[in-house]
């Protein structure tokens, strides 16, 4: 009887399966895999999402600087497009356009705004010094930005504007980099018909 109770014990533990060393080799090993892709994606996520907060910011800065030179021209009179003649006298510049405008602002003081050396620079006293207004991480292009103004000269029919076009690029490095284009109009406020 009491070999036969031991032949009934080893039988029972053979009827019990587990895990082969393989089995868990292959589980362990797949579920590795598995984490690396997902950390691999999620690190990607965080560097994607990184480049985007700062492109936003440089944008925004861009933004920022491209709506204050269309207030200060809006609000302003007397605009003279280029670097001909005295800045005090208004001028036209249609076509072509140019990198330089002045225009005497809201209190009459004379303001310019120029695209030089990649950026959107202003000058609050009469062109002695310039500020640029734009991030370092925004590049103008020279060839293509320019100002364009119709209408300037009193008592020509025509309410003076000024078309403001800048491209360029964006972005701290050349991976993160992206063009931009942009086109803004700004019609004086005061009357001058």
């Amino acid at each position: 009887m009491f070999l036969n109770s031991k032949k009934q014990n080893t039988a029972k533990i053979h009827t019990k399966r587990g895990f082969t060393l393989i089995e868990m080799i292959i589980a362990v090993s797949l579920f590795v895999v598995v984490m690396v892709i997902s950390m691999g994606a999620l690190l990607s996520m965080i560097d994607a999402n990184r480049k985007a907060q700062a492109l936003r910011t440089v944008m925004d800065n861009l933004n920022f600087a491209v709506e204050n030179v269309t207030r200060e021209m809006r609000v302003g009179f007397d605009y003279h497009c280029g670097t001909f003649g005295d800045f005090d006298d208004p001028r036209d510049c249609p076509l072509g356009g140019d990198t330089i405008i002045a225009f005497k602002d809201s209190e009459g003081e004379l303001l310019i705004f120029k695209f030089e050396d990649g950026r959107i620079k202003k000058s609050e006293n009469e062109g002695e010094s310039f500020l640029s207004i734009t991030a370092p991480e925004i590049t103008i292009d020279m060839n293509d930005s320019r100002f364009f103004v119709l209408g300037s000269q009193s008592g020509d029919m025509l309410q003076p504007k000024v078309l403001m076009v800048v491209r360029g690029t964006a972005g701290l490095t050349d991976k993160v980099q992206t063009t931009f284009n942009l086109q803004t109009t700004a019609s004086q406020r005061l009357l001058d018909i």
